[in-house]
């Protein structure tokens, strides 16, 4: 007789295979960037299966109703795994990331971004940090770019090191990052399995809530954000800090911020949390003098913006994060943003202060933070998730996985046509 969590992740497995395949549709409204066109590069292997549904105003409720049938398998698995060997998950979770590494760019145009920066430095001699993608109209990576009008929020160290992108096509520097991301999140889920081992936790729940969840996979591996590539780096300094190598590890968190200044979310609280404070705190500044001579060096001052945490994000707000809803609700926005803002600076504070002097575990108040973060955050994207999703995993805190699953399930409309 079928044990219930081996089928449930069969389905779950079906279901994702739908969301992945399906889109691939010239003009499809999950695949955004077909705003620009839809060449046969955009839509990838997967496009002679695309639904003729999905370029209509119907092709959202039905990708937003199998998110939904994705979550609840993938609840259900979480509560079975038991039934799972680890072998089975682990080929099941690298099917799943070659999946949706194959789908076309789902619900965002962040990686043509990423893209046009590049060409911006490297073809037209501007800065991303002062000029935008709608200062090349007539670059090839144009009609494909989301955000036209804003110039990089990333850090100045994957700025660099996507110029060589810069200087070949975009349907190649497009596949390259794709594959990237997807092998950047593979690692993160590998790093968070290794991690539980080292804290003696359970490896096979750590990978599964972090490489099964629909925000993992349809967002960050299928949108090929580079929120793989910060949380990899991340996840190498928590994993080295696990492994006594707490210095180190403080350090490598830090370097997260040459992709993101988000990664520094984590980097107080290894740092309170080591046997020997001042030398991770030492470390860690260390690298970010690095990382600010370097944006200095490269980009000027104007690069330095980059390192605010969530940058100039937050002159924006999206309708699904909680300032926002605030906001409509007393009426004023702004005031809304300054309370979130405030409430989340009393919390940081609080649990930085247990992790310094009263030992409180440094990852789960790390990950109490980035929990708050995603509250506070005017500007709430799915592929956010993965910041808060790896901790949460390591935390041994069943409270932080219930809440963390509940953001994950509130974030599953953002970005989706509906």
């Amino acid at each position: 007789m079928a044990r219930p969590g081996v089928v449930a992740l069969g389905v779950l497995c079906a279901v994702y295979a739908a969301l992945a395949i399906l889109p691939s549709a010239p003009g499809s409204d999950i695949v955004l960037a077909t705003a620009g066109g839809s060449p046969e590069w955009l839509l990838g292997p997967f496009r002679a299966f695309g639904a003729s549904g999905a370029d209509g105003p119907l092709a959202g409720p039905p990708f937003y109703a199998g998110l939904w049938i994705a979550f609840g398998l993938y609840g259900f698995v979480l509560w079975r795994r038991g039934e799972v060997g680890m072998r089975a998950v682990v080929a099941v979770v690298v099917g799943l990331h070659v999946l949706f590494a194959l789908a076309p760019p789902l619900l965002s145009q962040d990686v043509f971004s990423y893209i046009a920066y590049a060409r911006l430095g490297v073809e037209h001699d501007l800065s991303p940090y002062t000029h935008a993608p709608q200062d090349i109209p007539l670059d090839a990576v144009f009609p494909f770019a989301g955000s036209k009008d804003a110039v990089s929020v990333y850090g100045p160290a994957f700025t660099l090191a996507t110029y060589p992108l810069g200087a070949i096509g975009v349907p190649a520097a497009f596949w390259i990052l794709k594959v990237a991301m997807a092998l950047a999140s593979l690692g993160v889920v590998g790093l968070v399995g290794l991690t539980a081992k080292r804290l003696g936790r359970d490896p096979l729940f750590a990978v599964l809530f972090v490489g099964l969840n629909p925000l993992t996979l349809v967002h960050v591996v299928g949108g090929a954000h580079n929120e793989a590539l910060t949380m990899l780096i991340v996840m190498s300094g928590v994993w080295l800090w696990a492994g006594s190598r707490q210095a180190a590890g403080t350090a490598a968190t830090v370097a997260g911020a040459g992709v993101k200044a988000s990664a520094v979310i984590v980097t107080p609280f290894l740092a309170l949390g080591s046997e020997r404070p001042w030398r991770s705190i030492a470390a860690g500044v260390g690298v970010a003098v690095g990382l600010v001579l370097l944006a200095a060096a490269a980009y000027g001052s104007d690069a330095l913006d980059a390192f605010g945490l969530l940058s100039s994000n937050q002159d924006r707000t999206s309708r699904f994060s909680f300032p926002h809803v605030t906001g409509e609700l007393i009426g004023s926005i702004d005031t809304a943003r300054a309370l979130f803002g405030l409430a989340f600076a009393a919390v940081a504070l609080c649990l930085m202060w247990r992790t310094w002097r009263r030992g409180a575990d440094p990852i789960r108040m790390a990950g109490w933070t980035t929990f708050a973060v995603l509250v506070a955050s005017a500007w709430l994207v799915p592929w956010y998730a993965l910041w808060l999703l790896p901790l949460a995993a390591l935390a041994a805190d069943r409270r932080l996985v219930i809440t963390s699953l509940a953001l994950c399930a509130w974030m599953l409309a953002i970005a989706v046509p509906l």
